[in-house]
Order: structure tokens, then sequence, then C-alpha cells
């Protein structure tokens, strides 16, 4: 026997979804935690590749600065850039770096 059974999606701001279900409540519910893994897998791998690189203004907020510091810091070479088209940008990971090196003990 199937049916239909709603479903309130996370991300959908509380939206219901009809699903169908297989009529055995355990394998719904298997069903169901399969999918809400991956769904936050989705999400966790959207998040990792939500654009490697920042403009100046984004990258600027990324490290608690404003983008005339950061610019600052780019004309000293404090911070790689990459400069295409006219445009500067900013990797995650050069910023996470120099997060890093700038710490001090304590």
């Amino acid at each position: 026997m199937t049916g239909e059974r709603r479903h309130k999606s996370n991300a959908g701001g509380g939206d219901s979804l009809p699903l169908s279900t297989t009529g055995n409540q355990g394998l719904d519910a298997l069903a169901d935690a399969i999918a809400e893994r991956v769904f936050q897998r989705l999400i966790a791998a959207q998040e990792r590749n939500k654009g490697r690189l920042l403009d100046v203004r984004a990258a600027a907020e990324y490290i608690g600065r404003t983008p005339t510091a950061l610019r600052h810091l780019i004309a000293k070479q404090a911070i790689p850039c990459v400069r295409r088209d006219g445009r500067v940008q900013l990797d995650h990971q050069d910023l996470d770096n120099w997060v890093e090196l700038s710490k001090t003990g304590g």
C-alpha cells in the first residue's frame, strides 16, 4: 500500500511537500533519514564552494577590515590577489593564511 504524507522542508521556509510513502513506517523513517543526510551534505558542499574568489568589499568584510585598508595591504603585497579583466579578487585561502600569520602568541 502506498499513500501520501506531508514533509516539512528545512530549506523551503517550512513549506509542506507531498511525499509518497511505502506504508511501512520503519522504511519511511529510514528514507527520511537518508534524505535529510543527503540534504545536509549538499548544503555543506554549497557552503564550501561558495565562491573561492572574493571581491575587495567581500574580502574586507571577511577579515574584518575596510576595503581601503585591504587595498593598502594588497599594495604592500601583504596579501596576494588575483588581477584579471580589470578586477581585483582575493582567495579565501590567502585571507585565511594572512589571518593565521598575523596571530601573535598569547
